[in-house]
């Protein structure tokens, strides 16, 4: 009698919980009191980006969502805000970490939005759904944020006369890791990935402080990439 009066109050209180969250609707996704300071991030679309990650903060917006958010943001990249149809940060529950989902209305063609001496070096082809797992390390006593691609594909196509001039360092790269981590007191984003013709490891790598490509990237820097495990 007692068991069966606990379960319907625990029935009872689950029924009243779920329909307190449906009327309630979702959680508001975090403003921009998440981003990172201009000093440390010179992008403002990136600044939130970047606070969304280190932060940890659910989220899960459509469109409309994030334009309300980035209303007042100014970027200086070419960012493809009308092909985005949701972002979210949630918990995986088969791996236990944070893990980030994009989707796109369609697959993804766009200009790479870093210019190289005043250049857009090539397009970015992405699928129209790609899924990240966030591993968080620390590396000489910083924070490191891992994205690992677990779903969809990336590909950094570069032109051809570029592969041609700088083939001992540039290729066409199917990216595996966005790396996030910080480097004489700047943020520096590192793509990684592997040659699509050779297989040979790519990295390349930004600076979210001074807003710029590290190309070449100081030998130094280089040594921390490899320093990095694989995802």
């Amino acid at each position: 009698m007692l068991r069966a009066a606990l379960a319907v109050a625990c029935f009872g209180w689950l029924v009243s919980h779920a329909f307190a969250q449906e009327a309630a609707g979702p959680a508001a996704p975090p403003g921009r009191e998440v981003s990172l300071p201009s000093s440390e991030v010179k992008d403002t679309f990136f600044a939130y980006i970047l606070g969304i990650i280190t932060t940890g903060a659910e989220v899960d917006m459509d469109n409309e969502q994030m334009r309300e958010i980035l209303v007042e943001f100014k970027s200086t990249l070419n960012v493809p805000f009308d092909l985005i149809s949701r972002v979210a940060q949630n918990m995986n529950p088969e791996t236990g970490m944070r893990r980030i989902e994009l989707d796109f209305q369609r697959d993804v063609v766009i200009p790479v939005p870093f210019a190289l001496l005043f250049y857009h070096p090539g397009s970015i082809r992405a699928t129209r759904v790609l899924s990240f797992d966030v591993r968080r390390s620390t590396w000489a006593d910083a924070e490191v944020f891992d994205l690992v691609l677990d779903d969809g594909s990336i590909l950094v196509d570069l032109d051809e006369w570029l592969v041609a001039l700088f083939s001992s360092h540039l290729e066409d790269t199917w990216i595996r890791n966005i790396v996030f981590f910080t480097w004489h007191g700047d943020w520096v984003g590192m793509l990684e990935g592997r040659g699509r013709s050779t297989g040979r490891v790519i990295r390349a790598y930004f600076d979210f402080t001074k807003n710029t490509i590290l190309f070449p990237a100081p030998d130094s820097l280089k040594s921390i990439g490899r320093a990095f495990p694989p995802g």
